[in-house]
C-alpha cells in the first residue's frame, strides 16, 4: 500500500518535470550558461567575514540597546569587515547571507531573573533577535542566526540589550563568547 501511495505521489511530479524540460529545453540551455559565467566571474570565497570582542564591553546601560565594538577579526578574506571604526560587516554583493551572532554576559554582572539579548540588525534596523533568561546570577549567552537578504553596501551589526535594572551589565570578550560571522549563501 505505501508503494502505491509514494507512485502516485511522485508519477504526476516527474510528469510535470518532463513537460516543463521539453517545453523549456532553450531557455534551460541559456540559463545555465548564464549560472556558469557568473560563477566563473564571482570569487564566493571573499564574501564571508567573522569578528569577535576582546575586551569586555562594560556598563551596558540598562533597556538601552548598544551596539557591540567587534574589536578583532577572525577571518575576513574580502575586507568586507569594518573592525575599527564602524564594527560591522557591509555586504559586497547583493545576495543572501547567512548570519550567526552570540553575546556573552558576565557571569558577574549578570542579575537573575532577568532577560538578556542579542540582536543582529540590518542598516540599524532589527532583524533578528536571540533572547536568554537569567535563572540565577551565573554567565547568559544569547545567540541568533538567520539568513538575510542583502544588496550590496548594506550592513550588518550587533547589538545588546538588557532589562536588568542596572547600568553596570557587562560583555564578555574572546571569540567563542561574543562574535558576529556572515557568510554568503546565494546570489
Amino acid at each position: 500500500m505505501d508503494i502505491i501511495i509514494a507512485l502516485a505521489t511522485f508519477l504526476p511530479l516527474l510528469a510535470w518535470v518532463w513537460v516543463a524540460k521539453t517545453a523549456a529545453d532553450d531557455v534551460d540551455c541559456a540559463h545555465i550558461n548564464d549560472l556558469q559565467t557568473k560563477k566563473v566571474d564571482t570569487d564566493w570565497k571573499d564574501y564571508k567575514a567573522r569578528a569577535y570582542l576582546t575586551v569586555n564591553q562594560e556598563d551596558i546601560a540598562d533597556k538601552t540597546a548598544t551596539k557591540v565594538l567587534l574589536n578583532t577579526e577572525s577571518w575576513d578574506p574580502g575586507g568586507n569587515f569594518d573592525h575599527v571604526v564602524n564594527h560591522r560587516f557591509i555586504a559586497p554583493i547583493d545576495g543572501f547571507y547567512q548570519a550567526n551572532a552570540a553575546c556573552r554576559y558576565t557571569k558577574e554582572t549578570v542579575v537573575a531573573d532577568k532577560r538578556y539579548y542579542c540582536t543582529i540588525r540590518l542598516n540599524n534596523v532589527d532583524w533578528v533577535m536571540g533572547m536568554g533568561h537569567a535563572a540565577f546570577a551565573e554567565s547568559v549567552i544569547p545567540t541568533c542566526s538567520d539568513v538575510i537578504e542583502m544588496t550590496a553596501a548594506q550592513y550588518l551589526e550587533l547589538f545588546c540589550y538588557h532589562d536588568a535594572g542596572i547600568d553596570t551589565i557587562d560583555i564578555d570578550d574572546g571569540s567563542p563568547n561574543t562574535f558576529l560571522s556572515v557568510h554568503i549563501l546565494s546570489i
